[in-house]
């Protein structure tokens, strides 16, 4: 029986992450803190965490990549190098939100509401709100993501008729973030990215797989804001 390899690629924040999957069991990850130099390391990243399991990229089955929101040219990097990788092997892609995978990160095993927020720049953020109900089942969104002003993502926050108490604040800047939310910026917990959350998930989602000519990014805003 041939063995089923995926792959995750996430470059939307200064980490990028890799992921390995064999089968619905989680083989391995790469996690590094590359700020702008994505686009140089990625190619000799996966071919050294590739070679760790003697695995070459005709080997994979099946890829992901978050396409975002995030950093505009990060998103950019990870939907070209995974696209060129998928078409290349005549392969699929399952596109993923950065949001759902950093609710995902928290709430995978144990459920709860997970609030995801991002920095956006320029007094904006980026922000949904999941259910998740544990076991490793894809959160489910209560709250559209969108990019929203801080007033403007509470409003639509206090139109759930959730208290803020009930629920598990996500970001990955709180330095930047929390401050926007001064009524509760202690709630706020910092959530960097992993491989291995982000293959997980590609699995839950592997029946949404895309022609690499179909993988578009999400930006939700404008490429010059923030």
């Amino acid at each position: 029986m041939t063995k089923e390899y995926t792959l995750s690629v996430d470059c939307c924040s200064a980490w990028t992450t890799l992921g390995l999957a064999e089968g619905e069991t989680v083989r391995g990850e790469i996690n590094i803190d590359a700020g702008k130099n994505q686009s140089a390391l990625l190619t000799e990243l996966l071919q050294h965490f590739l070679k760790a399991f003697s695995l070459t990229p005709e080997n994979l089955s099946l890829f992901s990549v978050v396409t975002g929101p995030g950093s505009f040219t990060g998103i950019k990097v990870g939907i070209a190098f995974v696209s060129f990788l998928a078409w290349a092997g005549g392969k699929s892609i399952v596109p993923l939100s950065s949001l759902e995978c950093m609710a995902y990160q928290k709430i995978k095993r144990k459920g709860g509401l997970a609030a995801s927020v991002l920095w956006g720049g320029g007094g904006k953020i980026y922000g949904s709100l999941f259910q998740g109900e544990g076991d490793g089942l894809p959160p489910v969104h209560i709250l559209r993501s969108g990019s929203y002003t801080p007033e403007a993502f509470l409003a639509a926050f206090s139109m759930t008729k959730l208290r803020h108490q009930d629920v598990f604040w996500l970001t990955d800047a709180p330095e930047r973030v929390a401050p926007l939310f001064p009524s509760f910026a202690d709630s706020f917990e910092k959530i960097i990215p992993t491989g291995s959350a982000t293959v997980e998930l590609t699995r839950r989602h592997k029946d949404e797989a895309l022609f690499a000519s179909d993988i578009h990014a999400e930006y939700f805003r404008d490429p010059d804001l923030g």
